[in-house]
């Protein structure tokens, strides 16, 4: 079986055993869409990001000593606050993380996703916490398929 029809299979899984808190979705979407009107796109993604980073501290992961645990004990929090899955590999001169199955909030296609920057601030603060290297980060590598598809990110020296 192909990656994509792999990680399109766990998705619809964790979509029929989860469900959206559907009280909050017009909400976020009406939200989000007044916050992108009155802020510039990178500072925008900026806030994001620092949002994603405070979220990771609220949520620490324990110390781990390999990619597997590190995995196990990312799925455990990402399903404690119904946020999808997450793949950890190598990939060359980064670690490469595949996160599918997230909150879904509608927004306007034209514009990165909302949820890219804070899933960058948490990963990266999940990886520094870690005992990665501060210059690293991590970053969305090409874009979405479709909505609902998986994101790829890579952490690890960009630039």
């Amino acid at each position: 079986m192909a990656a994509a029809q792999d990680e399109e299979l766990i998705s619809l899984r964790y979509y029929a055993q989860q469900h959206c808190a559907r009280q909050w979705v017009h909400f976020m979407a009406a939200m989000f869409a007044e916050f992108e009107q009155r802020v510039d796109p990178v500072e925008a993604d900026q806030f994001l990001e620092t949002l994603g980073a405070r979220m990771a501290r609220s949520l620490p992961l324990r110390r781990c000593d390999s990619l597997e645990e590190l995995e196990d004990d990312i799925n455990t929090v990402l399903e404690g606050i119904d946020w999808g899955w997450a793949r950890i590999a190598e990939a060359g001169r980064f670690i490469e993380i595949t996160h599918g199955a997230y909150p879904i909030i509608p927004q306007d296609e034209t514009r990165r996703s909302w949820l890219v920057p804070l899933l960058e601030g948490v990963y990266t603060e999940w990886f520094g916490a870690q005992g990665g290297d501060p210059g690293f980060s991590a970053r969305l590598v090409g874009q979405r398929r479709v909505v609902g598809a998986p994101f790829t990110l890579h952490y690890g020296r960009h630039g």
